[in-house]
Protein backbone atom coordinates (compact mmCIF):
# COMPACT_ATOMS: atom_id res chain seq x y z
CA UNK A 1 0.00 0.00 0.00
CA UNK A 2 2.90 1.87 0.02
CA UNK A 3 3.89 4.42 -2.81
CA UNK A 4 6.63 3.81 -5.05
CA UNK A 5 10.12 5.11 -3.59
CA UNK A 6 8.74 5.16 -0.05
CA UNK A 7 5.99 7.41 -0.85
CA UNK A 8 3.43 5.67 1.76
CA UNK A 9 -0.07 5.56 1.36
CA UNK A 10 -1.84 6.27 4.79
CA UNK A 11 -5.37 5.99 6.80
CA UNK A 12 -6.97 6.37 9.97
CA UNK A 13 -7.40 3.47 10.77
CA UNK A 14 -4.01 2.48 10.35
CA UNK A 15 -3.67 3.50 14.54
CA UNK A 16 -3.26 0.52 16.51
CA UNK A 17 -6.41 0.58 18.21
CA UNK A 18 -8.90 2.88 16.35
CA UNK A 19 -11.22 -0.08 15.14
CA UNK A 20 -11.39 -1.52 18.65
CA UNK A 21 -12.65 1.54 19.54
CA UNK A 22 -15.05 1.88 16.70
CA UNK A 23 -15.85 -1.69 17.34
CA UNK A 24 -17.23 -1.19 21.39
CA UNK A 25 -19.11 2.05 20.04
CA UNK A 26 -20.98 0.64 17.34
CA UNK A 27 -22.25 -2.20 18.79
CA UNK A 28 -23.94 -0.12 21.44
CA UNK A 29 -26.67 -0.07 18.11
CA UNK A 30 -27.97 3.18 18.81
CA UNK A 31 -31.98 4.04 18.12
CA UNK A 32 -30.56 6.30 15.80
CA UNK A 33 -27.56 7.20 13.59
CA UNK A 34 -24.43 8.63 15.54
CA UNK A 35 -22.11 11.36 14.59
CA UNK A 36 -19.08 11.99 15.99
CA UNK A 37 -16.12 14.61 14.46
CA UNK A 38 -13.02 15.15 15.29
CA UNK A 39 -9.54 17.04 14.71
CA UNK A 40 -6.09 16.31 15.52
CA UNK A 41 -3.52 18.89 15.60
CA UNK A 42 0.02 17.18 15.61
CA UNK A 43 3.55 18.08 15.34
CA UNK A 44 4.11 15.35 12.92
CA UNK A 45 2.05 12.74 10.87
CA UNK A 46 3.42 9.73 11.15
CA UNK A 47 1.67 6.63 9.63
CA UNK A 48 2.95 2.84 10.68
CA UNK A 49 6.12 4.27 12.10
CA UNK A 50 6.82 6.23 9.08
CA UNK A 51 7.32 9.80 9.46
CA UNK A 52 5.27 11.60 6.30
CA UNK A 53 5.97 15.11 7.06
CA UNK A 54 8.75 17.35 8.36
CA UNK A 55 9.38 20.61 10.46
CA UNK A 56 5.76 21.38 10.10
CA UNK A 57 2.46 20.62 12.15
CA UNK A 58 -0.02 18.54 10.62
CA UNK A 59 -4.29 19.15 11.00
CA UNK A 60 -5.98 15.67 10.88
CA UNK A 61 -9.65 16.24 10.65
CA UNK A 62 -12.14 13.03 10.67
CA UNK A 63 -15.73 12.19 10.55
CA UNK A 64 -17.70 9.17 11.29
CA UNK A 65 -21.40 8.43 10.90
CA UNK A 66 -22.38 4.45 13.04
CA UNK A 67 -25.80 2.98 12.93
CA UNK A 68 -26.09 -0.79 14.57
CA UNK A 69 -22.63 -1.83 13.91
CA UNK A 70 -22.26 -0.28 10.68
CA UNK A 71 -19.74 2.51 9.88
CA UNK A 72 -18.83 5.03 7.53
CA UNK A 73 -15.61 7.56 8.09
CA UNK A 74 -13.63 10.56 6.10
CA UNK A 75 -10.47 11.39 7.24
CA UNK A 76 -7.61 13.37 6.28
CA UNK A 77 -4.26 15.28 6.53
CA UNK A 78 -3.13 18.63 5.38
CA UNK A 79 0.62 19.27 6.12
CA UNK A 80 1.03 23.14 7.15
CA UNK A 81 4.28 23.20 5.26
CA UNK A 82 5.27 20.16 3.53
CA UNK A 83 8.43 19.07 2.68
CA UNK A 84 8.82 16.04 0.89
CA UNK A 85 12.23 15.17 -0.38
CA UNK A 86 10.81 12.19 -2.57
CA UNK A 87 8.28 14.07 -4.12
CA UNK A 88 7.53 13.08 -7.87
CA UNK A 89 6.15 16.38 -8.91
CA UNK A 90 7.39 18.75 -6.61
CA UNK A 91 10.02 17.93 -4.21
CA UNK A 92 10.07 20.08 -0.96
CA UNK A 93 6.65 21.70 -2.10
CA UNK A 94 7.74 24.37 0.61
CA UNK A 95 4.41 25.39 0.99
CA UNK A 96 0.68 24.30 3.10
CA UNK A 97 -0.87 21.22 1.21
CA UNK A 98 -3.87 18.76 1.81
CA UNK A 99 -2.15 16.01 0.43
CA UNK A 100 -4.31 12.89 1.70
CA UNK A 101 -7.90 11.98 1.94
CA UNK A 102 -9.35 8.59 3.11
CA UNK A 103 -12.60 7.10 3.19
CA UNK A 104 -13.53 3.53 5.21
CA UNK A 105 -16.85 1.66 5.34
CA UNK A 106 -16.58 -0.93 7.98
CA UNK A 107 -19.28 -3.35 10.27
CA UNK A 108 -18.89 -4.95 13.48
CA UNK A 109 -20.56 -7.23 15.85
CA UNK A 110 -20.11 -8.77 19.69
CA UNK A 111 -19.88 -12.58 18.54
CA UNK A 112 -19.27 -13.72 21.74
CA UNK A 113 -19.28 -11.80 25.52
CA UNK A 114 -16.67 -9.25 25.37
CA UNK A 115 -14.86 -10.63 21.80
CA UNK A 116 -16.07 -7.96 19.15
CA UNK A 117 -15.26 -8.30 15.34
CA UNK A 118 -14.73 -6.26 12.62
CA UNK A 119 -14.73 -5.83 8.69
CA UNK A 120 -13.97 -3.23 6.39
CA UNK A 121 -12.35 -1.49 3.51
CA UNK A 122 -10.59 1.30 3.47
CA UNK A 123 -9.60 4.18 0.01
CA UNK A 124 -6.52 6.43 0.49
CA UNK A 125 -6.67 9.43 -1.76
CA UNK A 126 -3.07 10.71 -2.12
CA UNK A 127 -1.54 13.47 -3.76
CA UNK A 128 0.22 12.59 -6.27
CA UNK A 129 3.29 14.37 -5.69
CA UNK A 130 3.65 11.83 -2.76
CA UNK A 131 2.42 8.59 -4.40
CA UNK A 132 1.93 7.18 -8.09
CA UNK A 133 -0.83 5.46 -7.20
CA UNK A 134 -4.06 5.33 -4.90
CA UNK A 135 -4.45 2.44 -2.28
CA UNK A 136 -7.58 0.18 -1.40
CA UNK A 137 -7.14 -2.09 1.36
CA UNK A 138 -9.38 -4.65 3.03
CA UNK A 139 -9.42 -5.30 6.70
CA UNK A 140 -10.39 -7.46 9.99
CA UNK A 141 -10.07 -6.90 13.75
CA UNK A 142 -10.70 -8.43 16.62
CA UNK A 143 -10.97 -7.03 20.09
CA UNK A 144 -11.62 -8.86 23.22
CA UNK A 145 -11.93 -6.73 26.43
CA UNK A 146 -10.12 -8.26 29.41
CA UNK A 147 -10.81 -7.08 33.31
CA UNK A 148 -7.41 -5.80 33.31
CA UNK A 149 -6.96 -4.04 29.61
CA UNK A 150 -8.37 -4.67 25.92
CA UNK A 151 -6.15 -6.60 23.72
CA UNK A 152 -6.59 -6.76 19.97
CA UNK A 153 -5.12 -8.17 16.37
CA UNK A 154 -5.66 -6.22 12.96
CA UNK A 155 -4.87 -7.28 9.41
CA UNK A 156 -4.86 -5.42 6.32
CA UNK A 157 -4.37 -6.27 3.00
CA UNK A 158 -3.53 -4.12 -0.04
CA UNK A 159 -5.28 -5.34 -3.01
CA UNK A 160 -5.00 -2.08 -5.47
CA UNK A 161 -1.61 -1.88 -6.15
CA UNK A 162 1.90 -2.35 -4.52
CA UNK A 163 0.20 -5.65 -2.66
CA UNK A 164 1.16 -6.84 1.15
CA UNK A 165 -0.59 -7.28 4.39
CA UNK A 166 0.02 -5.58 7.71
CA UNK A 167 -0.48 -7.02 10.66
CA UNK A 168 -0.85 -5.77 14.04
CA UNK A 169 -1.26 -6.72 17.79
CA UNK A 170 -2.13 -4.01 20.55
CA UNK A 171 -3.14 -3.40 24.67
CA UNK A 172 -4.64 -0.84 25.36
CA UNK A 173 -6.16 0.46 28.99
CA UNK A 174 -8.85 3.32 29.70
CA UNK A 175 -9.61 4.17 33.06
CA UNK A 176 -11.23 7.43 35.13
CA UNK A 177 -8.90 9.92 37.01
CA UNK A 178 -10.08 9.92 40.86
CA UNK A 179 -10.35 13.58 40.74
CA UNK A 180 -13.73 15.59 40.37
CA UNK A 181 -13.15 19.26 38.57
CA UNK A 182 -16.46 21.47 38.85
CA UNK A 183 -15.71 22.87 35.71
CA UNK A 184 -15.74 19.71 33.69
CA UNK A 185 -18.26 18.17 32.48
CA UNK A 186 -17.22 14.89 33.44
CA UNK A 187 -14.26 13.22 35.12
CA UNK A 188 -10.97 13.12 32.89
CA UNK A 189 -9.65 9.79 31.89
CA UNK A 190 -6.43 8.58 30.41
CA UNK A 191 -5.86 6.40 27.59
CA UNK A 192 -2.72 4.16 26.77
CA UNK A 193 -2.15 1.96 24.38
CA UNK A 194 0.80 -0.50 23.12
CA UNK A 195 1.09 -2.23 19.56
CA UNK A 196 3.78 -3.89 17.68
CA UNK A 197 3.20 -4.76 14.08
CA UNK A 198 4.61 -6.71 11.14
CA UNK A 199 4.92 -5.97 7.42
CA UNK A 200 4.39 -8.62 4.67
CA UNK A 201 5.14 -6.76 1.22
CA UNK A 202 4.90 -8.51 -2.11
CA UNK A 203 6.90 -5.13 -3.71
CA UNK A 204 10.03 -4.61 -3.55
CA UNK A 205 9.33 -1.14 -4.91
CA UNK A 206 7.18 -0.47 -1.98
CA UNK A 207 9.12 -0.67 0.83
CA UNK A 208 13.02 -0.59 0.26
CA UNK A 209 15.27 -3.26 1.69
CA UNK A 210 19.63 -3.53 2.25
CA UNK A 211 19.77 -6.33 0.30
CA UNK A 212 17.14 -5.79 -2.01
CA UNK A 213 14.65 -8.74 -1.05
CA UNK A 214 10.96 -8.96 -0.46
CA UNK A 215 10.21 -6.88 3.43
CA UNK A 216 8.66 -9.41 5.28
CA UNK A 217 9.77 -8.50 8.76
CA UNK A 218 8.49 -6.60 12.22
CA UNK A 219 8.03 -3.56 11.86
CA UNK A 220 7.43 -0.73 14.34
CA UNK A 221 6.08 -0.58 17.39
CA UNK A 222 4.00 1.96 19.68
CA UNK A 223 3.21 3.27 22.97
CA UNK A 224 0.80 6.24 23.18
CA UNK A 225 -0.99 8.41 25.95
CA UNK A 226 -3.87 10.47 25.70
CA UNK A 227 -6.01 12.56 28.37
CA UNK A 228 -9.38 13.21 27.41
CA UNK A 229 -10.98 16.11 29.07
CA UNK A 230 -14.53 16.40 28.82
CA UNK A 231 -15.11 20.42 28.60
CA UNK A 232 -18.54 20.11 27.77
CA UNK A 233 -20.81 17.36 27.58
CA UNK A 234 -20.37 16.63 23.99
CA UNK A 235 -16.71 17.74 23.62
CA UNK A 236 -13.29 16.32 24.77
CA UNK A 237 -10.12 18.10 24.38
CA UNK A 238 -7.52 14.96 24.41
CA UNK A 239 -3.45 16.16 24.70
CA UNK A 240 -1.20 13.05 23.48
CA UNK A 241 1.72 12.14 23.06
CA UNK A 242 2.74 9.13 20.75
CA UNK A 243 6.07 7.34 20.36
CA UNK A 244 7.15 4.81 16.96
CA UNK A 245 10.45 2.56 16.95
CA UNK A 246 11.19 0.51 14.70
CA UNK A 247 11.61 -3.34 15.60
CA UNK A 248 15.22 -4.18 14.70
CA UNK A 249 16.10 -6.23 11.69
CA UNK A 250 15.10 -5.23 8.24
CA UNK A 251 12.97 -2.59 10.06
CA UNK A 252 15.49 -0.10 10.95
CA UNK A 253 16.73 0.26 7.22
CA UNK A 254 13.68 0.35 5.40
CA UNK A 255 12.09 3.00 8.06
CA UNK A 256 14.57 5.34 7.67
CA UNK A 257 14.63 5.26 3.92
CA UNK A 258 10.72 5.89 3.85
CA UNK A 259 10.65 8.51 6.29
CA UNK A 260 10.73 11.83 5.31
CA UNK A 261 13.56 13.07 7.91
CA UNK A 262 15.52 9.99 7.34
CA UNK A 263 14.90 8.55 11.12
CA UNK A 264 13.81 5.15 12.26
CA UNK A 265 12.19 6.59 15.74
CA UNK A 266 9.79 9.43 15.87
CA UNK A 267 7.82 11.01 19.31
CA UNK A 268 4.97 13.38 18.66
CA UNK A 269 2.97 15.52 19.92
CA UNK A 270 0.02 17.17 20.07
CA UNK A 271 -4.12 17.91 20.81
CA UNK A 272 -7.35 16.45 19.62
CA UNK A 273 -10.76 17.98 20.00
CA UNK A 274 -13.27 15.85 19.68
CA UNK A 275 -17.45 15.89 19.57
CA UNK A 276 -20.23 13.31 19.38
CA UNK A 277 -24.13 13.81 18.73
Amino acid sequence: MWGALGQAAAEAPGDPGTEGKQAEEATKKPDRPEVSASVDMLSQYVFRGVGLSRGSVVFQPSMTISYKGFAANIWGNFDTYERNPFGFTNPNRNAAKWNETDFTASYSREVLKNLTLTGGIVYYALDSNNSLYDSFEVFGAAVYKLPWFDVGFQVFREVSNLPGWYLSWYVSKSFELPVNIKVLAARPSLDLMASWSAELSNSKIAFPTEDGSYYRSMHAGMVSAGLNIPVHKNVTITPKVIYWYSLGGQSTYTIRALSWDSVQNHILGGVSVSTKF
